[in-house]
């Protein structure tokens, strides 16, 4: 049977497309027969001649790609969890067919076409926070060049993400290769600010003590500063800049995580592990909110801090009540509706609690007067790290759990042990 495909011009499902074999015999060139009695006339094409091709369209994948048309289907697309099979575009639908011809489920093309979607709107994402990193590295009080080198390094890891991301969409249709490039280069975006913070800021100011002495002394004659004090200070300084600067990384992992474990339970709903990976990340999601909020809210007592907290907290529950029933297999329609019954509600109170975050983390950085940039490039960063983390965890888990299917063999001591514990646990819990 064909394939229902969406019109490119008005997103509206066109006719079905005869198989291959019949498209094939329909496009092929038209040969004239000779006719009787033109000895004089040009020779016409044998079966054996190859007709000339006609003039193919000059729009490439990578045209197509960054095309303000797709740039907007991959908005529309990106912040969902799965798009329909009749919503992979025609284009998409012949790449599949040349690059991923053993990939014919529509809903897997629907996942492939996704992804891409995903990839692109992130590698856009990046360009302005790569920029907005630039300019945090050589904002605050001028340091020495060892120092802004750490600086500067998440500046770099995320120009060099930045670059790999738009270099691999070129290569949607190879999911394996791909997945392996963007998880190294996501772990070395990832653990780059991490480094950055080793480095011991506050020994980079001990040339500058003898001045800041003198400038207090001036202007305090009676207090004398400590280099202790001294030190403390800058340290304290440059844990609330690592703070502004690696928290939304922090928070961004359990929401890709839940993400990535519907988008695959969706994708496979016979599997159950997306389940139990929910359940586990939902509480510890609340966990590294509650402490991550902690010290801004202690720094301006703002009921912000508390009201998007406690919406972060609630909205966990939906999504353990939704994992709860996703460890078990599941029809495909049986999964859809489940998820939607709660993940409408799960929205609802991440938005508002996202909404008294971002206040709240404005009256933080007034009061600290570290520049109204940090707050840009902090929404962007979680945004883009939870869609990025979407993508990189969707994967982890879809290879995880083919890895462990292929190795998967009969064993009749492991069937006895299973046998064995399963009874134990009938008998405890009667």
């Amino acid at each position: 049977m064909g394939t229902a495909v969406v019109s490119e011009n008005s997103g509206v499902p066109a006719q079905e497309e005869p198989p291959g074999n019949v498209v094939a015999a329909q496009r092929a060139p038209l040969v004239s027969p000779p006719v009787p009695g033109q000895e004089g006339s040009a020779p016409s094409a044998s079966a054996s001649e190859t007709p000339a091709r006609p003039p193919q369209p000059t729009t490439t994948i990578p045209i197509e790609t960054l095309s303000g048309r797709f740039i907007w289907i991959s908005l529309w697309r990106a912040f969902r969890l799965q798009i329909s099979s009749h919503e992979v575009l025609r284009s998409e639908r012949k790449t599949l067919i040349e690059d991923a011809h053993h990939i014919v489920d529509p809903e897997q093309q629907a996942f492939l076409a996704w992804r891409r979607s995903v990839l692109l709107l992130v590698a856009i994402a990046f360009v302005p926070l790569t920029v907005l990193r630039f300019i945090e590295a050589f904002q605050g009080p001028p340091v020495p060049a060892g120092a802004r080198a750490f600086l500067l390094m998440p500046a770099v890891a995320e120009a060099l993400f930045c670059a790999i991301a738009f270099d691999q969409l070129k290569n949607w249709t190879k999911w394996k290769k791909q997945r392996r490039i963007l998880f190294i280069a996501w772990a070395l975006y990832m653990f780059a600010p991490f480094i950055v913070y080793l480095y011991p800021f506050r020994s980079a100011f001990d040339d500058s003590f003898k001045l800041a002495r003198q400038a207090t002394e001036t202007v305090m004659p009676t207090i004398r500063l400590k280099r202790g004090d001294y030190q403390a200070g800058l340290g304290l300084v440059f844990a609330v800049q690592a703070l502004v600067a690696l928290g939304p990384k922090v928070i961004s992992l359990m929401p890709g995580l839940i993400r990535a474990s519907i988008v695959s339970k969706l994708l496979f709903p016979g599997m159950s592990a997306p389940g139990w990976l929910m359940i586990l990340a939902a509480p510890l999601y609340a966990l590294f909110a509650y402490i991550i909020v902690l010290l801004p809210y202690q720094v301006t007592g703002s009921w912000y801090f508390v009201a998007g907290n406690a919406g972060l907290l609630v909205a966990q529950i939906f999504i353990v009540w939704s994992g709860r029933v996703f460890t078990i297999p599941l029809d495909t329609a049986y999964a859809h509706q489940r998820i939607h019954r709660a993940w409408l509600a799960y929205i609802l109170l991440m938005s508002l609690a996202a909404g008294f975050l971002v206040f709240g983390l404005y009256e933080f950085v007034t009061q600290l007067e570290l520049g109204i940039i940090r707050i840009f490039s902090g929404v962007i960063s979680f945004v883009s790290n939870v869609l990025l983390l979407t993508l990189i965890c969707t994967d982890a888990i879809v290879g995880g759990m083919a890895y462990f299917r292929q190795r998967v063999y009969p064993d009749p001591m492991r069937e006895q042990l299973l046998h064995e514990s399963e009874a134990k646990l009938d008998r405890f819990s009667a």
